[in-house]
């Protein structure tokens, strides 16, 4: 059977179904999965070889492709959209109020970040002159906020319904800043890719096999089943079933979002990132003669 190496912040939705339903190994792979601290702690993993499969957001894989030059190519998108809020304690007003003081980041170069960027110029604010502070993954920002050593940051599920229910409030949400923002994708490098293309075509047709069975409506309920045991709230379980990238797909949309986030804050690499040459669907396409 054939050993896959993946590491990643929180189990996409494809990847707890795959799971729950050992599709894994069904199509003949082993899989490896090893929680990360940081962003920076998957791009340095995949560009030295520590890992095969790195999950990320779009704008991770650019930064990485040109600060490490990683060689990354982008195969698949997990969800839809990533769900962003801005979470912070109940003193803060506004966003003005956060900006004010130090704010709990991943990186301050990629990522997330870039769209707390833009929220932060549309209201008015420089955020070269914000403070940042990278503390790590979203379950380190959320645990930080927890113990008191963090004031806002932004969270995903299942860390965003958890800080509201500790009673922290939510300044804005992603998809009112950058409405386009593609979901995490699955990135690996193209020697990777080139040496292992049938670990990784059968690796993906268990990710479209579990997702198949997750968009059958008598499959609902179990699929919600499965998301809310992998701790993620009942609203994000539903929304997940609702919103799921069937084919996996990245999207186009999505990373002309990126892009532009990029353009905006001026960060955006010299020569600019090219679609054509890091999103390579061909396994993908691969994956789907074997479901």
């Amino acid at each position: 059977m054939s050993k896959i190496r993946q590491i990643l912040f929180v189990p996409p939705a494809p990847l707890v179904w795959a799971d729950h339903l050992g599709t894994y190994k069904q199509f003949g792979v082993e899989v490896e999965t090893t929680l990360t601290l940081s962003s920076d702690q998957i791009g340095q993993g995949l560009a030295e070889g520590e890992w095969d499969i790195g999950l990320g957001a779009f704008d991770n894989v650019i930064a990485w492709n040109a600060e490490r030059s990683a060689g990354l190519k982008i195969v698949a998108q997990l969800d839809r959209t990533i769900v962003m809020r801005f979470c912070c304690i109940p003193a803060y007003a506004s966003l003005r109020d956060a900006a004010a003081n130090v704010i709990a980041v991943d990186s301050a170069t990629n990522g997330f970040v870039l769209v707390l960027y833009r929220a932060l110029m549309r209201a008015g604010i420089d955020w070269k002159k914000c403070r940042f502070e990278p503390l790590g993954g979203v379950r380190q920002r959320f645990e930080a906020m927890k113990a008191g050593k963090a004031a806002a940051a932004i969270l995903v599920p299942p860390f965003d319904d958890m800080a509201r229910a500790a009673g922290f409030k939510v300044l804005w949400k992603g998809e009112d800043i950058a409405a386009d923002y593609p979901g995490i994708a699955v990135a690996a490098r193209t020697d990777w890719i080139d040496e292992n293309a049938e670990t990784l075509s059968r690796y993906l047709a268990a990710l479209l096999a579990a997702n198949a069975w997750a968009g059958q409506p008598a499959n609902a309920a179990a699929a919600r089943a499965a998301l809310t045991a992998a701790r993620y709230s009942e609203p994000a379980a539903d929304r997940l079933v609702r919103e799921i990238v069937l084919g996996l797909r990245p999207s186009r949309a999505g990373w002309d979002e990126v892009v532009a986030l990029r353009r905006e804050c001026g960060l955006l690499p010299d020569p600019a990132p090219d679609a054509g040459r890091i999103i390579d669907t061909n396994l993908l396409e691969r994956a789907q003669t074997r479901v």
